[in-house]
């Protein structure tokens, strides 16, 4: 037995953390589990050892697990027993970790699991929001439509990411060209010229000193400019997993120029999706809530749905709690309004996720696009600068010798 440190929430949202006695990872989390929380992550710590985070989140690739995902609905649907089905995805499936969770799963539904329980063990190959959307299925005697569901959305999510990467693939590389041809400018070419102006005396413009300071600080300070950008980036990175670094740069990333609304945008199509479906199978909405806003993967985004949550358990319905949010957008607002009125939130919200959905397509269709004024201007302003530097001097020095 060990001891685990658990970060997790209860049925009302709130955290939780503590220490649990296991022998493994899957008895910590069905102690944890027993105790009416959800687990966020667990920590294993042994003596005189560091704890090693294990984080609950997905490790398979997003192929993989929508290819097992949409598998697994076709043979459900076509009849075929559980445990077999789940043999023959065994066999078929070629990644080594996403294999060994389905063998585990099997194991654990032969003993008396339910396939959420089963799931839930293995966070690793399936993120918490997939067990919850399968339990959800079970709960309703829905699972086959169920997987259709999380396959759409696995599917959405993984188109859009494609999409950005397609979208920014080009800018990124110029970019990168560009800092690769100024750093061996600076490093190798000026350097020369600096050396030809100093012993002829020129008076030298001021975009040539600037390159010229630049290049002689690279020469003699290189080591130490590069010790301290990995330090910079080292700080950034532990502030980042803080948790009010965290929350700072989630909040960030939402109001980021070109990107941010196709993030917040994304999230709340999945956030209104997943709520739909959980809804629909009949989980209830503030249970809905709480598992919905694991997908908004966003801790800002989060907090906000949690205000929302809070205001349907005092009573104050989903609409009203967020009305003033600057994060919520107001069409989800007037839709959860309208559904409250109607009795159809789950209808208005399929609404506002494939409008949002449609939206983020258009917006990263034209990324692209919207990034290129910005690359020219860039690219522009560095040639600009650089042919200043570089040619003013053998001017003045042309004319020099004419005179």
């Amino acid at each position: 037995m060990a001891p685990y440190r658990y970060h997790a929430r209860s049925a009302a949202g709130a955290a939780r953390s503590g220490t649990v006695e296991a022998s493994d990872l899957d008895q910590a989390i069905d102690r944890v589990q027993a105790l009416g929380l959800v687990p966020v992550r667990l920590e294993p710590q042994t003596a005189g050892q560091p704890s090693e985070r294990v984080p609950f989140r997905r490790g398979v690739p997003a192929r993989e697990l929508i290819l097992f995902t949409r598998q697994l609905e076709t043979m459900l649907d076509s009849g075929l027993p559980l445990l077999s089905v789940l043999e023959t995805l065994h066999e078929q499936t070629t990644f080594g970790a996403l294999r060994d969770g389905i063998d585990r799963v099997r194991a654990d539904i032969e003993r008396g699991s339910t396939l959420t329980e089963a799931l839930r063990r293995q966070p690793h190959c399936f993120p918490p929001i997939f067990a919850s959307l399968v339990h959800a299925g079970e709960e309703g005697g829905m699972l086959v439509p169920m997987l259709d569901r999380i396959g759409i959305l696995l599917e959405n999510q993984e188109e859009t990411r494609q999409r950005i990467r397609s979208a920014t693939f080009y800018p990124v590389i110029v970019m990168a060209e560009l800092i690769l041809a100024f750093g061996v400018l600076v490093r190798f070419v000026l350097p020369r010229f600096a050396t030809l102006f100093r012993n002829l005396g020129a008076d030298l413009p001021l975009p040539t000193r600037i390159l010229i300071a630049l290049s002689d600080g690279v020469e003699r300070h290189g080591w130490f400019l590069l010790a301290g950008i990995a330090l910079c980036v080292g700080a950034a990175v532990v502030w980042g997993r803080t948790e009010s670094g965290r929350d700072r740069l989630d909040a960030w990333i939402l109001r980021a120029p070109l990107f941010g609304p196709i993030f917040l945008k994304g999230a709340m199509a999945r956030f209104a999706r997943v709520l739909a479906a959980l809804i629909d199978g009949g989980i209830p909405i503030s249970e809905a809530l709480l598992v919905a806003r694991g997908v908004a993967g966003n801790r800002a985004l989060a907090s906000e749905i949690d205000r929302m949550r809070d205001g349907l358990v005092a009573g104050h319905g989903l609409a009203a709690p967020v009305r003033q949010s600057r994060l919520i957008p107001p069409l989800v607002v007037r839709m959860l309004a309208a559904g409250e009125e109607t009795g159809s939130i789950d209808k208005m919200l399929l609404r506002v996720a494939s409008y949002y959905e449609r939206d983020v397509d258009y917006s990263v269709r034209n990324l692209a696009t919207a990034l290129e004024p910005i690359l020219l201007l860039i690219l522009g302003a560095a040639v600009l600068f650089t042919a200043l530097a570089v040619f003013l001097p053998l001017w003045n020095l042309m004319n020099a010798f004419r005179h």
